[in-house]
Formats: C-alpha cells, structure tokens, sequence
C-alpha cells in the first residue's frame, strides 16, 4: 500500500511498484520471513521473542537503506565489478525507472561482502543459545551492517553489500554466466 510505502522510505509512484516490489521481496527473503535465509540460521538458537526483537531491530533501523538501494539518488543500478575491484567488464546498468528495470534486475544480485553462513556460525559461537537478547555480548550495529549495509557507516566501515553481475541461483542468461565467470575469482 502507498502507506506503508512512505512508513518505509518510499514513494511507489516515483520508484516503479515492480522495483519497489523487487525490494521488499529480496528483504523478506534475506531477514523478514519465516524461512529466511537469517531466520534459517538463527531463530532457534536465539529464540521466538529474540528473534522477533531482532527482525523489528533489523526493520526499524536497517530496512530503509536496503530498500532505497533499489532506487539510488542517481536513478541508476549498476554492477560493482568484480570482487578483487575494478570497473565492471560487462558495464551492466540500468535506469531503475525504466520499463525494463524489473526485467533488467535479473542480473544484478545483492553480493554480501561476508558470507552468509559465515556471518551466521560467528553470530551463533558468539552468542550462547537462548541468551538474554539477540545481540548478547556482540555489536548489534556491526552485525547487522555485515548483514544489511549498503553503504558505508560513520566508523569507517565500508558497504557490505553490492550489486554485482550474475544471479545468485546460477540463471541460464548467457549474460548471467558470462558476467559470473568475470566477476569471480579463478580457482
């Protein structure tokens, strides 16, 4: 709903619905369903009520940015390049406006600077089963900008996540696979 557009950040009738929708999706499936690819990890190690206060943490102080970096100021999505830096060999953009923007963000990804399962297993050794909250003895703040941070934050630490070429899943666009073998390392 419009509401619940601007109570997030955003103006659905500026920012295309299909990206706006996009958005949300890709938040969900990270952090806010039941089965996401957080919760998956962590809601029975910390808990129902932890990890609810956790997701309305992750919401209230992290949901805005993440979706805003689905319609930057500059209006344009674009590939970071490869993971080792320079400029992307593909030089895949596009006008988060455009009518073909929905269709064009199959190739881009949310690339996590740290991986996933990686940032889960800390957070569980970190943090004892069924502790006291969800951030017990851990920075809060430094883990969720590990998990949600699209751009740099005031200590110095840079974004953690970046569209990057290819599609997560491994998608059969001869573009996907072509940017995947650019953007990766070599083995």
């Amino acid at each position: 709903s419009s509401a619940s557009q601007q109570a997030s950040g955003g103006q659905g009738s500026q920012r295309g619905p299909s990206m706006w929708q996009r958005a949300q999706k890709r938040w969900s499936a990270l952090v806010a369903a039941p089965r996401s690819r957080i919760a998956l990890q962590m809601r029975a190690h910390v808990g129902e009520d932890h990890w609810k206060a956790f997701v309305r943490h992750a919401e209230n102080k992290w949901k805005t940015q993440f979706l805003r970096a689905f319609d930057p100021s500059t209006r344009v999505l674009a590939c970071a390049g490869p993971i080792q830096g320079g400029p992307c060999p593909c030089q895949l953009s596009m006008y988060a406006h455009s009518i073909t923007a929905e269709s064009q963000l199959q190739y881009l990804h949310l690339d996590h600077t740290h991986d996933l399962s990686n940032v889960g297993a800390v957070w569980r050794q970190a943090v004892l089963q069924f502790p006291q909250s969800w951030h017990e003895d851990i920075d809060g703040d430094r883990l969720c900008h590990m998990l949600f941070g699209v751009r740099a934050i005031p200590r110095g630490e840079p974004s953690c996540l970046h569209f990057r070429c290819g599609d997560a899943r491994g998608g059969a666009a001869s573009v996907t696979l072509r940017a995947r073998t650019l953007h990766r390392p070599s083995r």
